[in-house]
């Protein structure tokens, strides 16, 4: 659990208070999430890709699995901590998932990082059609 909290302490102090646009919300693509992000989620398997995004460092996946379920997964794009997984939902301008006290809003070209409410971070996210 403190690894948990840990990597996303980090994410938000990666995240610089640039804004701009990149990318949409609409879930368009009909694609395989990778299987490498698709076997940590829970009913993972045969999950479709939903959106994929780069920032400076980061990469953040939406897929959703068989049974419904959307997920926001986030990782360093380097690789130098594991990613997390957490259950996600479509709002009315994006994506929006939680995790304890922090919160991430992806909307207009940005994912912006909340902590208990406070805005800590935000970064231009750049689509990635073929994730890895």
């Amino acid at each position: 659990m403190a690894l948990l909290f840990g990597l996303f302490a980090l994410v938000a102090q990666g995240c610089d208070d640039s804004s701009g646009s990149g990318g949409s919300s609409s879930d368009s693509t009909s694609a395989t999430c990778p299987d490498r992000i698709a076997a940590e989620l829970p009913g993972g398997h045969g999950a479709e890709l939903v959106q994929a995004f780069r920032t400076k460092n980061k990469q953040i996946t939406l897929c959703r699995t068989t049974p419904g379920t959307l997920y926001y997964y986030g990782e360093f794009s380097d690789g130098r901590e594991p990613g997390i997984a957490m259950k996600a939902r479509t709002t009315s301008k994006g994506y929006e998932a939680r995790n304890g006290e922090y919160r991430y809003v992806v909307h207009g070209g940005v994912v912006t990082v909340y902590q208990s409410g406070r805005r800590i971070g935000e970064e231009d996210l750049t689509p990635d059609p073929s994730p890895t």
